[in-house]
């Protein structure tokens, strides 16, 4: 069954959600995706690195613990922005293909990926492609049955997720192993990270968090952040999120960001590099305790529940 024929047979099913549902792994298949059950236990272990709101350098940070990761390990950087994907300008890539080929059903994951090291790989998001950001419940089936066949060749995936608390975002964000939410001083960056927690802790109360502070004036206003919101959680949400650590503002970070590079780079030595290696040392300490749960698994069981019909 080619494409074409495919979304017609889903349209035809939409009417009945129960009947699509029933019918979406036979959907699956006749497009040449595997079972669920039949992917392998072994899975890379993956971080989320999510915010509240755009602007606080969520893909700045990403960007760099993607390099620093994968310095140790085999890394994948999946783009999960997918309106308007920007992680392989950081990489200084320009992928052949998307996420946007995935969804036309004219690729699989795998085939969209993109080098930029020896030890990291991109999949990138569309990039001013308004439908990306409301897929329906098979076309993000697509992109999860693609990423839990691609994640066994990688020890760690690091999710670049759209900012706010859209469906798809949260989706991708109870799906990881772990979630690290970037915030920034910022009144309106802080009001929105707790909003993002008060929506991740309800959807799934047991998800380890941790959070980063970027564009810190100093260490002791980093601090005032962290306090601030962790005392706001443990109040009304009853949890307290972990600490990242801080970046510092640098004007090393804009440079790089020109140059289509991230920071520790561009200029490893800049404070914001230096920074940004204090973090990545503890969040791949926080990662090394993780018990795998499989990204493309987990994210199936996200979409199978909350996913509507086409």
């Amino acid at each position: 069954m080619d494409w074409n024929q495919t979304k017609k047979r889903l349209i035809s099913l939409a009417a009945g959600r129960e009947e699509l549902q029933a019918d979406r792994p036979a959907l699956l298949r006749s497009q040449g995706w595997g079972r669920a059950e039949d992917l392998k236990a072994e899975r890379a272990v993956s971080l989320c690195v999510a915010s509240g709101k755009g602007g606080t350098g969520k893909s700045i940070v990403t960007a760099a613990l993607a390099r620093l990761f994968s310095a140790h390990r085999r890394t994948l950087l999946f783009d999960a922005d997918l309106g308007v994907g920007n992680a392989h300008i950081l990489q200084d890539v320009t992928p052949a293909r998307t996420l946007v080929d995935v969804v036309e059903g004219t690729a699989k994951v795998a085939d969209v990926r993109e080098p930029c090291s020896d030890s990291l790989d991109l999949v990138a998001a569309g990039s001013g492609v308004p439908r990306m950001t409301y897929l329906s419940s098979y076309e993000l089936h697509l992109v999860a049955y693609g990423v839990g066949e691609l994640e066994r060749e990688y020890d760690y995936v690091l999710v670049d997720s759209a900012a706010g608390i859209s469906h798809q975002t949260m989706a991708f964000a109870e799906a990881s192993d772990i979630v690290l939410v970037v915030t920034t001083p910022d009144l309106t960056a802080m009001t929105d990270a707790y909003a993002f927690l008060k929506v991740l802790y309800t959807r799934r109360p047991e998800t380890q968090v941790l959070l980063a502070v970027n564009r810190a004036e100093d260490q002791d206003e980093a601090e005032r952040v962290r306090v601030r919101i962790g005392e706001v959680c443990e109040r009304f949400l009853g949890v307290l999120p972990g600490s990242a650590g801080w970046i510092p503002l640098d004007p090393a970070v804009v440079r790089a960001v020109n140059h289509r590079a991230s920071v520790v780079m561009a200029e490893p030595e800049a404070p914001a590099s230096r920074a940004l290696r204090v973090l990545a040392a503890r969040v791949l300490r926080e990662l090394a305790r993780v018990e795998p749960r499989g990204l493309g698994r987990s994210l199936l069981r996200q979409i199978g529940l909350a996913g509507d019909a086409i």
